[in-house]
């Protein structure tokens, strides 16, 4: 593999309380893949593995067991699909960090960037989550839908194909951006075991960079446009539709940013498992982790905002229908997971992430990350499980004419959970034996383009930036 060169534009000097990006890294291209290489050839966190495989096979399980039940009791699908909403908004989210960072070049990214990507294979078990899901939505004829379609139309039945082709989408652009952006390492792995027939045809030439940079831009881009519309139709068809008086514009902003906030969490916390049982502590510095934090500190205090934005509406509106809202979601039978979900969402990690001795280290970070990724569930369970157990009386201008019951999930349930969890875990570790968690070619340019020297009495890291 050739490292992609470029002439430095400027240079950036980063603070004195940087670190060094590249600690301790092999120098050079050919010791750097050999490295990667040997570290990429043996079997690790294989007990993890197995385990996640595990509890994978337990939610295929409790799936069988869920259509079993039918589809009758509405209600009985609405702890389906928080799974489902929470699956979106951590594995599937994670993937924007990479293309965020990308798309405005933080240099800080590229150790990380690799092992960011293989969350696109979260997608996979989205699909297959959501295809069971389909019956449980109602069709369009039964409520306020969003969705104004003539009866000859596929949509006439309900959303369901729309959703479909939105998360479809999804896969197809995370699929093939941790495919193109993986290329170049794939070969520069089989040539360094000596089976260059494995390259795929990848020789390194300029136009095949060329052409791998601007396919990882597209992609990336497409890939953050359809993630945001999949958040809109699934906050809109799986929760405002269903509850008559829900007339919010506000919760599908909140539902993506809250995702985000999620996925970068999730990212957060498999970055601390890679580091300490990976193997990779050398590629994975105090920047990987204090750069990540400040961003989640401002996604966290972004969560208040836009709850609070739309919470005060109809908090001072009080009409009948937004009172049967905020007490189907918020402060009737779900008022002990929302509780659960604004603390662990907003009032723990603030308090956390706001002090610099946490927010500055390794551990500090991740344990933040743990709470606000169980804060998330919780926040859309209390979403989606009064959404679906709501009676509507097809009309958007009616109050509800009950409050639903508190549903406790049934084993069923439960080994869903679980087996979501260990879905994310098992595709992201068998995607992490099949593709580089180092992504080879960015760590190369990386350590042609910086280097760390003294000034005055501090070290810092000089970046230079192609133009």
């Amino acid at each position: 593999m050739t490292a992609h060169t470029a002439q430095a534009g400027h240079a950036e000097h980063t603070g004195p309380h940087h670190v060094n990006p590249r600690p301790n890294l092999p120098e050079g291209p050919a010791a750097l893949t050999k490295d990667v290489a040997e570290r990429f050839a043996h079997p690790r966190l294989g007990a993890l593995l197995v385990i996640s495989g595990l509890m994978f096979l337990g939610g295929i399980a409790g799936v069988v067991m869920r259509i079993s039940g039918g589809y009758e009791d509405r209600a009985a699908w609405g702890f389906y699909a928080a799974i489902f909403a929470w699956v979106l908004s951590t594995g599937c989210s994670a993937p924007i960090l990479s293309v965020a960072t990308r798309l405005t070049k933080g240099y800080w990214r590229k150790p990380l960037v690799r092992m960011t990507e293989l969350f696109t294979v979260s997608t996979i078990l989205l699909v297959l989550l959501f295809i069971p899901l389909m019956p449980a939505i109602p069709s369009v004829a039964s409520h306020v839908s969003f969705w104004m379609t003539p009866a000859s139309t596929p949509l006439e039945g309900g959303p369901q194909w729309a959703l479909l082709l939105g998360v479809l989408g999804l896969m197809v652009c995370g699929l093939g951006l941790l495919y193109t952006s993986a290329r170049a390492d794939k070969a520069a792995i089989a040539e360094q075991s000596g089976g260059a027939a494995a390259a795929g045809g990848w020789g390194g030439t300029p136009n095949q960079w060329k052409v791998m940079r601007q396919g990882i831009t597209y992609l990336g881009s497409f890939y953050l446009m359809f993630l945001i519309f999949v958040h809109l139709l699934v906050s809109i068809e799986l929760a405002i539709t269903l509850v008559p008086g829900w007339r919010d514009p506000i919760f599908p902003a909140f539902h993506a940013i809250t995702g985000l906030q999620a996925g970068l969490a999730t990212l957060i916390i498999m970055l601390a498992v890679m580091k300490r049982l990976g193997g990779y502590d050398q590629y994975l510095g105090l920047d990987q982790f204090w750069n990540p934090a400040k961003l989640l500190m401002a996604f966290t205090m972004l969560w208040f905002y836009f709850w609070w934005s739309a919470f005060i509406i109809f908090w001072y509106g009080r009409t009948p229908a937004e009172v049967g809202v905020l007490l189907a979601t918020e402060f009737g039978p779900y008022l002990t997971p929302f509780v659960i979900g604004f603390v662990l969402n907003f009032v723990a990690p603030l308090l956390l992430l706001v002090w610099n001795p946490i927010r500055v280290s390794f551990n500090g970070p991740v344990v933040a990350s743990v709470l606000i990724v169980i804060g998330n569930f919780f926040d859309r369970w209390r979403i989606y499980g009064g959404a679906f157990g709501v009676n509507p009386l097809g009309g958007h201008e009616l109050p509800l004419d009950r409050i639903p019951m508190t549903r406790i999930p049934d084993l069923a349930d439960l080994l869903v959970l679980l087996g979501a969890l260990g879905g994310m875990v098992f595709f992201y570790l068998i995607a992490s034996r099949i593709i580089p968690p180092i992504s080879l070619w960015e760590v190369k340019e990386g350590q042609l383009l910086t280097r760390v020297q003294t000034l005055l009495r501090n070290t810092v890291t000089v970046i230079g930036k192609p133009e």
